[in-house]
């Protein structure tokens, strides 16, 4: 009971590091700030990266928070740079188009809703703060994919499906491939009534300052306004908003 208690212990210590750090921290200097042995800090590690509650940067080995901590609280993301940040451009979008907006990332092969502003007009469209969603069926979901790895994608759809949920939803991963190809070249995303009916989403890329597709933003409607005649004008919209918020986070496209 007592190794039990030390190894939680242990683990928090390494998981307040991260959440007090402004970056991402390597192995050693989460060992030297914790106290731990190198080999202990990397077990740590390695359970908690199972687990959802770290991730580790594939290009530079840092170590951040994990996303799981939105299915324990969802509130705790109102404190995350990402959404401190693209709040106030959620909010212009929203008053631009009248329609609900949403704040998106990527994890586990699937959408996580990170933050939402609700159209002035728009009734009965609440999404929770930390809600999960698929990938093939919704435009964050397009977006998210079709920046993202084959084998990412490919690999999301074998663990969770593809499942109808609406006469429109795309249910085979060839035809799901040809509309991703379809998104990297226009820019954005449309979810044309395929995961909810009644409903059409339009959605667009948010990079870092590395380039990286790092989150997604989107508008949502009820498909009698978001009728296909306007999506010239919101395509332009949510790319403006994305693209401001990807500035924001040091992204330059010069």
């Amino acid at each position: 009971m007592t190794k039990q208690v030390a190894a939680v212990q242990k683990a928090f210590a390494l998981l307040e590091l991260l959440g007090q750090a402004e970056r991402g921290l390597g192995i050693s200097e989460l060992a030297e700030a914790s106290g731990l042995p190198l080999g202990t800090t990397h077990r740590l590690l390695h359970t908690l990266i199972a687990l959802g509650y770290i991730e580790q940067d594939p290009d530079t080995r840092k170590y951040t928070l994990g996303l799981r901590f939105l299915q324990l609280r969802g509130q705790v993301i109102g404190r995350l740079n990402l959404a401190a940040l693209a709040m106030p451009h959620l909010k212009l979008l929203m008053h631009r188009v009248n329609e609900t907006v949403h704040l998106a990332v990527l994890n586990d092969g699937e959408v996580v809703y990170v933050d939402r502003v609700e159209g002035l007009q728009t009734q009965g469209m609440f999404t929770q703060i930390g809600k999960r969603g698929p990938i093939h069926c919704t435009a964050l979901g397009k977006v998210l994919a079709a920046f993202s790895p084959e084998e990412v994608w490919r690999e999301a759809i074998a663990k969770h499906g593809m499942p109808r949920r609406t006469p429109a939803t795309i249910v085979d991963p060839e035809v799901f491939a040809a509309e991703l190809q379809k998104v990297r070249e226009q820019g954005y995303a449309i979810d044309n009534v395929e995961s909810e009916p009644g409903v059409r989403c339009v959605a667009a890329p948010i990079r870092d300052y590395s380039g990286r597709v790092v989150a997604a933003v989107s508008i949502s409607g009820p498909a009698a306004r978001m009728r296909p005649a306007r999506d010239q004008e919101l395509s332009i919209a949510v790319r403006r908003t994305a693209r401001d918020i990807s500035e924001r986070l040091g992204y330059s496209d010069s």
